[in-house]
Order: structure tokens, then sequence, then C-alpha cells
């Protein structure tokens, strides 16, 4: 019989897989490159199934200890490695604030293999880069734990053949590849395209209420994997088969077939994302489906058409596919590491390729090669390694509790649990104010002479602290009414039209008119609602649309014959004060004024052509000159955060605004 040897194309096919991550991760215009990780499953699927068949066909047996044992000395060094290594960088290169806590729990998630499962309840797509370098090691927990189970499957198949024969043997192990690829995979689409369909199914209601979607289910389980990996583990049974070594006259067409596939795939992936399954997943299912088939396809016309596969065995794809592994480990801590210090550019991900590049080579070439081939530490066990490497992680994890509070107080004036919450956000002092859900503590005054109330989305939240206080200063008693991501317009305004959003607005129109206020504010993140069209819209024409909304809530609000004031946000930067802070850089990123202001500028002028057209309307409040001189803006002043992201005003940030939103109150009460 037949069996598979070493096939130096697999090596040029995994240096395409990760030059695909990497094009991916560094924000190139291969968007589709994130489907290079799917390659990858395949091909350990196929190369684990092919080494054990070997194995099989040597001894008629299988040695569980000797598979985890190779497992662990080829996988392990490199992990220990590039995550202990990143964690001692961080404390100089990263921000106390978040960062340094994440990337210290995902040492333990690493020396444990839980990654996937540590990141479950959170977007992959949609996490800042700069607040996790060890983000991509979900994609090796996910591995390592297919090849934990890989060894009782097999143990299983041998108990079956050993007492009903190969044939049966055989026939089993075929029905469980097709059993488990169609139902897994039947999983993975399910989850990623009807995530809200199971999210009325009672079973999943207790993974919703710990915040994993279906969708984010899909992406990081091992479960909704496995056909990728069994994809890999089919080719490598289909080879040894008679009927397709019958068909090998057909390699070529199946080799270039897949390759275009897979090519396809990518493109696709491109092009749609994925976006259209819902914002909570950028995983285009038909582009998985797809990179998987064509991985297989040119996994399995390789086996017996060695000269078109000369393709993937060319010199350069060998040697980057011999150094895949270490350079996978490298580029995300690299690529984090250099945007956190010298932010975006073309240099920086020049850096980026080829420091990847380097730190894979000496990696492979002095760590986990010799380890892997037992030239270095021949005698530890695997299992003295991987408890070595637990304690070790789970020890440095213990310093870095003390360590982070320590530069989070030396470059910020407070520890990261010291942040203050908002006003709003605490227990309210007397009994609250509800009428559905709208709700919101009194804040009282004595000797209040009427009422203010502050209304809005997650920039009213940002704002109640100095709202509140310049209120109390005028002798106004203060309510908050704040919805994040809702926006607060006439209650059927096609911005934010959710059922939750429309009945709040409704609700707080409610609570507007028992209160009967002096002034109402309102205080909307703009830029968030008109960043995109909104369908059949262009961009221009849904900022007038914004406009024309506006002037629907002012026409609604009229009858309350109160002051009305609207409040535009901070100015937005680009980047999160949050990651930008560090010991090596203890003021974050000073951005040009031009550039800042510019990002709301057309809104802000829609805002205040709208509101000019009302009497009642005070001038419409904009704080830029606040966090912006004639030249820079900034997220810090002194040692105090201003920001509380990249848009949301801080508890300070806010209390700065108090003044210049007190004078506002008392010169349009005055009016």
């Amino acid at each position: 019989m037949r069996t598979s040897g070493f096939r130096t194309d697999i090596q040029g096919l995994r240096a395409i897989a990760v030059l695909l991550v990497l094009l991916f991760h560094f924000e190139t215009r291969i968007q589709g490159g994130y489907l290079g990780v799917d390659m990858f499953f395949v091909i350990s699927g196929f190369v684990i199934a092919s080494s054990t068949l070997r194995e099989i066909d040597r001894s008629q047996s299988f040695s569980w200890k000797n598979f985890l044992r190779r497992r662990v000395r080829r996988l392990l060094p490199g992990v220990a490695a590039v995550s202990l290594l990143t964690v001692f960088a961080s404390v100089v290169l990263m921000s106390p604030f978040g960062p340094q806590q994440t990337t210290s729990q995902m040492l333990v998630g690493a020396a444990t293999y839980s990654s996937n499962f540590m990141l479950m309840s959170r977007n992959y797509f949609s996490l800042d880069p700069k607040s996790n370098p060890l983000m991509h090691f979900w994609s090796l927990a996910v591995e390592e734990q297919f090849y934990l189970l890989w060894p009782l499957v097999i143990v299983g198949l041998l108990a079956i053949r050993s007492k009903f024969g190969i044939k049966v043997g055989k026939l089993m192990a075929w029905l469980l590849v097709v059993a488990s690829i169609y139902i897994t995979c039947r999983l993975f689409v399910w989850f990623s395209i009807e995530g809200p369909t199971v999210n009325d199914y009672s079973w999943f209601r207790p993974l919703i209420t710990r915040n994993i979607s279906p969708e984010r289910l899909a992406f990081y389980s091992p479960l909704t994997r496995t056909w990728e990996f069994v994809a890999g583990v089919g080719v490598a049974l289909a080879v040894r088969s008679l009927l397709v070594k019958k068909l090998r006259v057909l390699s070529s067409t199946f080799w270039l077939a897949g390759a275009l596939t897979a090519a396809m795939a990518v493109r696709l992936a491109t092009i749609t994302p994925g976006y259209e399954h819902g914002t909570d997943t950028a995983t285009n299912t038909s582009a998985t489906i797809l990179v998987v088939l064509g991985t297989s396809l040119v996994l399995l016309g390789g086996e017996f058409c060695p000269l078109v596969s000369r393709v993937l065995s060319m010199k350069p794809l060998t040697v980057i596919g011999d150094w895949s592994y270490s350079v996978y480990l490298w580029h995300w801590p690299i690529w984090v590491l250099l945007i956190t210090t010298f932010n975006r550019s073309r240099t920086v991900t020049l850096a980026a390729f080829v420091l990847s590049m380097m730190f894979g080579w000496v990696q492979f070439r002095w760590v986990e090669r010799p380890i892997r081939d037992g030239l270095r530490l021949p005698r530890v066990n695997f299992g003295r390694l991987v408890g070595g490497f637990v304690a070790v992680a789970l020890l440095v994890y213990g310093l870095m509790t003390f360590v982070t509070p320590a530069i989070g107080k030396y470059v910020a004036g407070h520890k990261p649990e010291e942040i203050s919450a908002h006003i709003i956000e605490k227990p309210c002092a007397t009994e609250e104010f509800a009428i559905d859900t709208a709700h919101s503590c009194p804040y009282l005054t004595p000797g209040g002479t009427g009422t203010a109330v502050l209304v809005g989305d997650s920039m009213a939240r940002s704002l109640s602290d100095g709202f509140v206080s310049a209120a109390n200063a005028e002798a106004l008693n203060a309510y908050v009414f704040s919805l994040p991501g809702c926006s607060f317009l006439a209650f059927d305004s096609p911005f934010s039209p959710t059922l939750e959003c429309i009945g709040w607005r409704q609700n707080v129109f409610a609570a507007l008119s028992q209160l009967q206020p002096k002034l109402v504010m309102i205080a909307n993140m703009n830029t968030l609602y008109t960043h995109v069209p909104l369908a059949d819209f262009t961009l221009e024409k849904t900022r007038d649309a914004w406009g024309y909304e506006l002037t629907r809530t002012f026409d609604a609000l009229a009858p309350l014959q109160a002051k009305v004031m609207l409040v535009q946000p901070p100015p937005s930067f680009e980047y999160d004060l949050r990651y930008d802070i560090s010991l090596l850089r203890k003021n974050g990123v000073q951005e040009d004024r031009a550039t800042v202001i510019a990002r709301r500028a057309p809104i802000n002028e829609v805002e205040v052509n709208t509101a000019a057209l009302y009497p009642f309307l005070a001038p419409v409040l904009n704080f830029d000159d606040l966090f912006c001189n004639a030249e820079t803006c900034t997220q810090k002043i002194g040692k105090q955060f201003m920001l509380e992201d990249a848009d949301h005003l801080s508890v300070e940030g806010s209390m700065l605004a108090a003044p210049v939103v007190q004078n506002a109150i008392a010169v349009a009460l005055a009016k």
C-alpha cells in the first residue's frame, strides 16, 4: 500500500496560508487573508492523519503518548517564547489601562490552550489591535483541542478494526469523516448566518447571558471548526483509496481547480468580508467553505501530480513554509507593538513583514527545530514541559497584577481599577424616576427653581457628570436619559430604528411631558450614525437626512416651551489613548487640530445650520477648543484622561466641560 511521505508542496501551501494571514492582519487590501487560518486547519488535519496512518502501517498500533509528546515538543516551545517575551515587552510598550492586563491573561490562555474560550465573548474582527497582542492564539487553541481529541478517535477506530476487521474499520472511519464534516459545517453556517434565530432557543440562553453570540461561537468553537480539520483527514484517507488512485490522471485538474477555488474564496472574502451576516462577525461562510474545498483539492491533486505541485515547491515558498509556524506566532505581537509605538504607516507595515520573517527564522532555527528534533531538552518529557510553562505563566500573571497598577499610577496618576464611573452609572441617592425603559436618577439641588434634562445616546452618558454639576450650579434639578447606540430623535427616525430604541424615545418624550423641564439638552454621537450612508442614500444625503430628523425632533419638543440646546461630541481622535499611553509614551498621541476637527466638521455644520432655524434653540455647544490649541488636540491634560476612548468624555473630561455647559445654560435661560 502506498504511503505519503514528506511533501515539499505542503510547505509551500503553508507559506501561502501564513502570507495571507499577514496581509490581512497588517491591514492591506487583502481583507480575505483571514482565510489563511482555515487553510492551516485543513493542512493540519491532512498532515496529522497522514502521519498517524503511516504509524499504524508500520506498527499496527498507535501510541497516544508519543503523539502528544510530538505535538507538545512541536508547538509549545514557540508559544512559550513568544507569549512570555510579549508580556515582558508590554510592560514598556503597552498601556496599563487594559492591554497589559489582557496580555497577561492571554499568557495563561496560551499555556492552557484556552485562548479561544477567553475571547469567545468578544467579536474578533472588532477588537482594537492594540488591546491584545496575543489575540491570534485562539487558532492555536482550537488546533490543540483537535489534537487532544484525535488520539481518542484513533484508539476507538483501532478497537473497532481489531474486533470487526479492516473493512469495517475503514467504513467506520469514512462514516465518521462524512458525518463530522456535515454536522459541524452545518452548525458553523447555521450559527454564523442565523444567529438571531439561534438566540431564541432556550438552550442557548446561558451563553447569551455570558455575551457569547451564535456568531462568536461559530468563529471560536472547536466544534464548529472540526469540519475544516476533518476535511484534511478525508483527503489523507482518499489518497490511499483504490478509487482515487484510478483517478490520478485527473490529479492536475484537481490541483488547478483547488488553486482557483481557494483564490476565488480569498477574492470573495475581500470583496464581501461577511458583514451581510450581521455586524457581529466578519466571516464570509461561502468563502470559508470554498477555501476549505480548494485547499483539500490542492492537497489531493498534489499527492499524484508532483509536476504541477512544483509551483508550491519553489525554494522561497518552502523556506517560508518551514518558518510558517514561528512566523505566525510572531507576526501579530510585532504588528501590535509597532503600531502602538509608531502608529500605522507604510514603513511600519514593511517593518512588520521583515521583522516577522526575521523573528520567525530565528525561532525556527534555534528554538522550534532543535526542541522538536530532540537536540535540546531531549530528556524532558511533555508533561514537564506543559507543567513548567503553566507554572511560569501563572507566576508572571501574578507578578503583572502588581506591576501594571504601579505603571498606571506612574503614567496617569491612578491605578487602572481607580478609573471613575460616570454619575449615571452609580446607584441613585433617591428613588429613581422611570417611565418604562426611560429612567433616570433625580439629581436634586436645594432650592431648585426648575428642571434641566440631558438626553441622548452614549454621548449623554459621558457628559452626565458635567451636566449635572452645571445644572445644579444654576439651581436646576437634573435628569439624564441615555441609551447607548440610540440617538435621541423623533421616535420613528430611520437612524437607530430598532424596537428598543423606538420604544425608549417614546418613553423619553413621555417623561419630558411629565417633568416639564426649563431646559432640554440633546447630546448624540452624530458621526456614529452618519459615517456610512443610509440605504439608497449618498453620504451627503444621509447628513441632510440627519438635519431633517433634527427638525422633526425640535418640532416635537416645541410644545414643552422649554429652551433646547444641542451639544456636539468632543473631537474624534484616531487613536484610543487607553491603548496608546505607556512607559515609553506617557502622553499618548498629539494629533493635528485640522485633521481632528475635520472628522466631525460636515455633520457638525449640518447641526449648526439646522439649529439656527429655531428661535427657542440656544447656540449649538461645541467642545473642540477645550481639547485643542491652535495646532494640536490632546486626550490628556496633565495626568488626567479627558476621554475614556477615542470619542467619549471621561469623568474628568466631563467635569472640564462643566463650566462651559453652565455658562451656556445660564445664557439660554436668560433670553
